[in-house]
């Protein structure tokens, strides 16, 4: 969630940023394509396998409707390394381990996804992704592409910032079909005097299931450049997570994580499109399993109430979903979580509240 709550620093200005300069601001990017992360050989085929790639479709015909898209070829399993094979030459994760049938008892009803697990894998994160599965069961497609959305970031009366939320459509990793979904952060230009900032997040999520695949923040700071690159591999129920952060004093560290996952999950910026295909009943309450850094966190959701919301064009009928978070147990200190979503078929999201120490941050949809 962190993309909602950057710039919450106090600020001495009220000056006025318009929607149609964040969006020129926007025509020039700044920041770089991929995540500049430190890799070994063996590392660099796990990023190739996790390479986006455009969706394979056959040429239009000329006459007569239009050839549908051709879909990608069937999932393979990933290649296991043999313990004898010994380890990889560099400094990478540990070797991947071998994937066996796990054996349970007849009369417990386990998916076959769950089954293939490693020996090792830990059986809270099976009784984790076993009670995730009843919440991805409810979950419906409700995505568009093209589908764009642009937020101000308010604090303490102020817009500190903008966000713009996208979809862009549909890619291909590892021969699964998934969706990509983007959002850009920029602080408010007076605010950029003091402490400037242009994030960018990139998440792709497979379209049948909705599991997080790949996941990438970068941030361009005036003290600090990080590249953050998580990749999630469900055919070894694990992520990797590549960290590079440079500071303006020249400091810089580098960080490498693999840990086992719940299948079912996704990560802290895709769940905002899991909510928009959930029924999302009043009194509904949805546990959902997030992985950042290597971590599990556990996103308890209530439906709340229906409400209305003050947009910029006028009085909008929402959905207020109360979302509070903690790892294994261990309560979070940034506080709860409010989203509000258009009660409509499209479930758009209008404004999104974070509690903090000292008041609150908002986030409004505009130019709806």
């Amino acid at each position: 969630m962190k993309l909602f709550l950057i710039g919450i620093l106090a600020l001495s200005s009220c000056a006025q940023w318009r929607q149609k300069d964040f969006e020129r601001d926007l025509r020039k990017p700044t920041l770089d394509v991929a995540p500049a992360v430190a890799t070994t050989a063996r590392e660099d085929k796990l990023l190739e396998k996790f390479e986006v790639q455009p969706v394979e479709t056959k040429p239009v015909a000329t006459v007569g409707p239009a050839v549908a898209p051709r879909p990608g070829p069937r999932p393979k399993r990933a290649a296991v390394r043999s313990s004898s094979d010994g380890p990889p030459k560099g400094s990478g994760p540990s070797p991947l381990p071998k994937v066996a049938e796990v054996k349970v008892p007849e009369t417990e009803k386990i998916a076959p996804e769950l089954r293939r697990l490693p020996k090792d894998y830990p059986g809270e994160l099976l009784d984790i992704s076993q009670r995730a599965k009843k919440v991805w069961e409810l979950y419906r497609p409700n995505h568009f592409i093209g589908q764009k959305i642009f937020l101000d970031i308010h604090y303490l009366g102020m817009t500190v910032g903008k966000i713009m939320v996208t979809n862009n459509g549909k890619k291909m990793i590892n021969g699964r079909e998934v969706w990509h979904f983007h959002a850009r952060f920029k602080s408010a230009p007076f605010y950029s005097n003091i402490y400037e900032l242009d994030d960018t997040v990139d998440t792709y999520v497979t379209t049948n299931e909705f599991l997080s695949t790949r996941y990438s923040l970068i941030q361009r700071e005036s003290k600090q450049d990080v590249d953050d690159l998580q990749l999630h591999d469900r055919d070894l129920h694990k992520t990797f997570w590549f960290y590079h952060q440079k500071k303006s004093n020249g400091t810089v560290k580098d960080k490498k994580v693999e840990k086992p996952i719940p299948y079912y999950s996704t990560d802290p910026f895709s769940v905002l499109f899991l909510y928009q295909g959930l029924p999302l009943r009043n009194g509904d309450v949805y546990e959902i399993p997030l992985v950042n850094k290597g971590k599990i966190l556990l996103l308890k959701s209530e439906v709340e109430a229906r409400d209305t919301v003050e947009t910029e064009k006028g009085m909008r009928k929402a959905i207020r979903v109360h979302a509070t978070t903690k790892y294994t147990g261990e309560t979070l200190k940034s506080g709860d979580l409010y989203f509000w979503f258009s009660d409509d078929k499209y479930r758009t999201l209008l404004k999104v509240r974070a509690k903090i120490k000292i008041g609150s941050v908002t986030a409004d949809a505009v130019d709806l």
